[in-house]
């Protein structure tokens, strides 16, 4: 039932979620320590049971221990460990109720206790962990920025031009428009585009020289989240279908197709680009046709029944080489600001896509960690590890501040509350506000992890 590749993919998950939750626990407890306030145990994953693979203090070190050290001589000190169960991790900080201590086990009596330190202590231990997800993002968005560069791919650059798909047409554009801004904001690249299609109002493009904006529908984001597809082939390079490998057993290896042949026609219409050649098959699945390809300076057609879901059985040239990329390479200097720069785009993003949640498709789409692990490469690639790393920190920091009990943005909003009536709120409503956040949340878990089981049994 699961593959090589999925165990792989599971591992580079569980890589990437291990660094993002000991690097966002690691924010508490730096700020926990900056203002003394206690901390009683630092953990990545959860000793569920009071079992962990590894524990440590200065009483010494225990290796698969399922007993707790004994009453430490220093109470301050802290434990720290790795638990059993490989899922997130936890700062519990001394005299807090949270998801570590309910309102009967905070020791909120002791002068290193949490609700001992005032509104601005307290609201950075919160924010630690956030600020910490958002500054490894940054840091690593510095890095990739310094150690790869940037191709950058223009669409004025490209020698065949784009060709827009049916929905984009619909909504405005035509073949060969040159796409220059998304609600004003200049576009780089085609990737650039294509991510930001999913939210922008206006597109202004380039079309025979005269610059045209073209108004987008308030439902083309929601289409896109059902129809993904849609949104891949909105708008597509243009490049003439070229074979590159043909596959054994298949139809054009039974007609004699071969490498470096480019299909001129399908029957009697005209196919100069893919997305013609791709038009045309389709449109004739299951029923015989004529291919007229192009072969050293010489046209050869065949005639062949096409199988069921259109396809030939071989693979495309890709004529786009290296030589249409413009590639920017930074010195550390100028990776500082590309990075932080690259890493305010995806947070912005991130934060304007967040209210496609709240649509009916939008709902659906949400996924687990399924989801999440499948967007990792089948194969161990560096720039993809980090790119991805980065994007989860950046989408993990911004769940967390939202205003939901058992959430960091759930403390902070009591602070907050507290701050505002001057007075703190009573235990007993924090009880409940935890447990209530931290039922949703498992619900939320729930809620996401079956739609994968569904897509996946789909």
């Amino acid at each position: 039932m699961f593959d090589s590749i999925f165990w792989f993919k599971a591992m580079e998950l569980l890589l990437s979620l291990s660094l993002l939750v000991f690097i966002h626990e690691l924010g508490h407890f730096m700020w926990a320590r900056f203002f003394k306030v206690g901390v009683e145990k630092f953990y990545l994953f959860f000793d569920a049971y009071n079992f962990a693979l590894l524990r440590w203090n200065k009483q010494g070190l225990h290796l698969f221990d399922v007993i707790h050290f004994p009453t430490l001589v220093n109470p301050s000190a802290t434990e720290y460990g790795i638990g059993w169960v490989p899922i997130g991790g936890y700062c519990a900080i001394v005299g807090m109720i949270d998801e570590t201590h309910n309102a009967e086990q905070a020791d909120t009596d002791r002068p290193d206790a949490f609700v001992k330190k005032g509104k601005f202590a307290q609201f950075m231990i919160m924010f630690g962990g956030v600020l910490n997800n958002l500054i490894l993002a940054v840091v690593i968005y510095i890095g990739m920025a310094w150690y790869w560069g940037k191709d950058i791919l223009e669409i004025k650059n490209l020698p065949y031009g784009v060709a827009y798909s049916e929905v984009a047409k619909n909504v405005g554009f035509q073949d060969d428009d040159v796409v220059m801004a998304l609600d004003g904001k200049p576009v780089q690249d085609l990737n650039s585009f294509q991510s930001g299609i999913l939210l922008a109002n206006e597109v202004t493009v380039l079309r025979q020289g005269k610059e045209v904006r073209i108004a987008l529908p308030d439902t083309l984001g929601t289409h896109f989240l059902e129809y993904k597809e849609d949104l891949v082939n909105f708008c597509t390079i243009r490049q003439p279908m070229v074979v590159d490998s043909v596959l054994p057993g298949k139809t054009a290896e039974q007609i004699g197709l071969l490498r470096g042949d480019r299909i001129m026609r399908v029957d009697s219409l005209s196919t100069p680009y893919i997305a013609d050649v791709r038009q045309q098959l389709k449109a004739h699945a299951g029923d015989s046709v004529t291919i007229s390809v192009l072969r050293a300076d010489s046209l050869y057609s065949f005639r062949t029944k096409l199988e069921a879901n259109g396809m030939l059985g071989f693979s495309f040239k890709n004529m786009i080489g290296q030589e249409y990329f413009t590639h920017i390479d930074y010195s550390f200097a100028e990776a500082i600001p590309a990075g932080i720069g690259r890493g305010w785009d995806m947070l912005y993003n991130y934060v304007r896509q967040f209210k496609l949640v709240f649509t009916k498709q939008g709902a659906k789409e949400l996924g687990g960690f399924g989801s999440m692990g499948s967007i990792f490469p089948e194969e161990w690639i560096w720039r993809a590890f980090w790119g991805l790393t980065a994007f989860i920190s950046v989408a993990l920091a911004f769940m967390n501040i939202l205003p939901i009990p058992a959430l960091d943005g759930g403390h902070i909003a009591i602070l907050a509350i507290e701050a505002i009536i001057r007075r703190p709120l009573s235990d007993k409503l924090k009880d409940r506000l935890q447990y209530v956040g931290f039922g949703f949340i498992i619900l939320l878990l729930i809620v996401v992890n079956a739609n994968d089981i569904i897509k996946f049994l789909l």
